[in-house]
């Protein structure tokens, strides 16, 4: 099974190495809710939620789905911008403003991901303007458990709620914990992309996807990456652009959001990371 990207008159310069600091706190929190997946990062995650303050800790509880087990693609809201040719933003207060200008059909439909409700690759009726994909997905969101159907109901009654909700969140956890690990990992993650960058210049789109992963290959005659995955998935370029975002915390999943509409994004492991356990304090995060 695989991921397949039409990259057919994809232009070289529309194609772009860039970390994503909104991106990396997604990760920062799913190393957090399944530390057994990361083992490199079992001492921070452990250091981390043992210093969180008891409200935070409740609030990563609350939506754990989006980023547990389903990495919800608002952490790349660039990639639904228009034009398809947005570039993550230099700091996590333009991730977030990227976030903000998402239609509230793409936050909507991108939140409800986990419920597996609407087609990925082909698009369909969004669950906010159709009442039969709202039920549909207000069924699986029940199936999932009541947290999770809680959530659903809160997001489709109102939208800009949960967007306040998920934006002050993310500035919490800033506070809190990323921005020191954002400051460790960022360095680290800018020399791969001017690395993949050099590589993409010098010798082509084939290498610099070989330097990415062992799983991801270039067919140059049909113009078309394949991503070995467990799922099966398809995706354009179209007029648009490619984006390779690197990850450090994510280490060792390698994902690819080919979202209907959205540009194709190849988020990629860097490395192993390597970060200390912070200072505890009080309180701890959900298991």
């Amino acid at each position: 099974m695989s991921v397949s990207i039409d990259i057919a008159g994809l232009r070289p310069e529309r194609i772009a190495v860039v970390p994503s600091p909104l991106a990396e706190l997604g990760m920062a929190l799913h190393a957090l809710s399944e530390p057994g997946h990361h083992p490199g990062l079992q001492g921070w995650a452990t250091g981390v939620s043992a210093r969180l303050d008891s409200h935070l800790a409740d609030r990563m509880c609350e939506a754990d789905f989006l980023w547990r087990t389903t990495f919800s693609d608002l952490f790349m809201p660039f990639a639904g911008a228009p034009g398809r040719g947005t570039l993550p933003g230099a700091s996590l207060a333009e991730d977030l403003d990227l976030l903000d200008k998402l239609s509230d059909e793409q936050f909507v439909d991108a939140a409800l991901e986990f419920t597996c409700a609407l087609p990925y690759s082909t698009g369909g009726a969004s669950a906010l303007a159709d009442a039969d994909a709202r039920r549909r997905a207000l069924d699986l969101a029940a199936a999932r458990g009541p947290q999770q159907l809680r959530f659903s109901e809160r997001l489709l009654a109102d939208p800009p709620r949960i967007r306040a909700w998920l934006r002050q969140f993310a500035q919490d956890c800033d506070e809190a914990f990323f921005a020191e690990a954002w400051a460790r990992l960022r360095h680290q993650l800018a020399a791969d992309a001017r690395h993949k960058t050099d590589l993409l210049r010098r010798k082509g789109l084939a290498e610099a996807l070989a330097a990415v992963s062992p799983a991801v290959t270039l067919d140059e005659a049909a113009r078309r990456i394949t991503v070995d995955k467990l799922g099966d998935g398809w995706t354009a370029t179209g007029d648009g652009g490619l984006l390779l975002v690197p990850t450090s915390l994510g280490w060792p999943h390698l994902m690819v959001l080919h979202r209907y509409g959205w540009q194709p994004v190849l988020h990629y492991p860097v490395g192993s990371p390597e970060l200390s356990s912070p200072r505890p304090s009080s309180s701890s995060a959900c298991g």
